[in-house]
């Protein structure tokens, strides 16, 4: 019985950073880059909700992000932005062979950093017509704990027969991610009459590599692993802004389809709605 569950603890080790790592590691797209003047910035904040599928686990996560944009030269500039999440998942999944069904719910916060260099293609005028395509790395870090209930049939005996019934084992699960790689893409900012600025984008991310560390205990004994995160496939995000251009607010959304980074493994779908606003003024000495 002991090395049953402790085979699962090891399962259960891989199994969950294997749906985890794949989460809330691509870089969310910048917010809105628009026409600015020379040392000209822009001060954007947001709240964004993500909603990802990975297989048959579900992932939901909050996040609170900002970036300050500063332009440092005729057609181009800097930007720097990050966002905090608050982050929540569960899933069910069998393990093979062995009869067993198990629950995994997991509950973490994680942080992004994305600096991005930017090119605007066309626009010249303050609020006229923009494109400008960004690049830069960005880097991702997620702690996760939760909780894992393992049900299998066991035998015992009952009278002259053999009898089975469910027993549940209780797993508690630590999970923290490292990840880096990059994000690159074009916007354009067109306007809809005099109120209304449409900006359609879309992105591209990739996590080159990372880390994952994982630490599973029961009442059987305890076990840490750490695992390394293997590059992902890159990730094309289609996506819009409507930023109503009189109070710098935004409603956008995007999603996002990519396979598993695991030959064979499942997609990954994302669904991202964002709730943003936008200041420009001018800055000190350009930064």
């Amino acid at each position: 019985m002991k090395k049953t569950l402790l085979a699962l603890v090891s399962f259960a080790a891989l199994a969950a950073p294997a749906a985890a790592s794949d989460s809330f590691q691509f870089a969310p797209p910048p917010f809105p880059i628009l026409n600015l003047r020379a040392v000209d910035a822009q001060q954007s904040s947001g709240f964004t909700g993500i909603s990802q599928k990975v297989g048959d686990f579900t992932f939901g996560a909050g996040a609170f992000g900002g970036a300050r944009t500063v332009k440092k030269w005729d057609s181009g500039g800097i930007s720097m932005g990050g966002n905090y999440l608050v982050i929540g998942g569960s899933g069910k999944f069998d393990a093979a062979g062995t009869g067993t069904k198990s629950t995994l719910g997991l509950f973490g916060m994680g942080f992004s950093l994305q600096p991005n260099i930017y090119f605007d293609l066309f626009g010249q005028d303050e609020d006229d017509f923009s494109l400008p395509i960004y690049f830069g790395p960005h880097l991702n870090l997620n702690t996760m704990f939760g909780s894992m209930t393992q049900t299998s049939r066991q035998p015992y005996i009952c009278g002259t027969s053999v009898c089975y019934r469910n027993v549940a084992t209780y797993i508690s699960i630590s999970m923290s991610m490292v990840t880096y790689g990059w994000q690159a893409g074009v916007q354009a900012g067109i306007n809809l009459g005099d109120g209304v600025k449409f900006v359609p984008y879309l992105d591209f991310s990739q996590d080159a590599g990372g880390t994952a560390t994982t630490s599973v205990s029961t009442s059987y004994g305890s076990t840490s692993t750490s695992t390394p995160i293997k590059a992902m496939p890159v990730a094309m995000t289609p996506g819009f802004d409507l930023m109503f251009r009189d109070s710098g607010f935004s409603l956008g959304g995007a999603s996002q389809a990519l396979e598993n980074a695991t030959k064979g493994g499942a997609k990954t779908k994302t669904i991202i709605v964002n709730l943003r606003w936008t200041k420009k003024f001018r800055s000190i000495c350009g930064i």
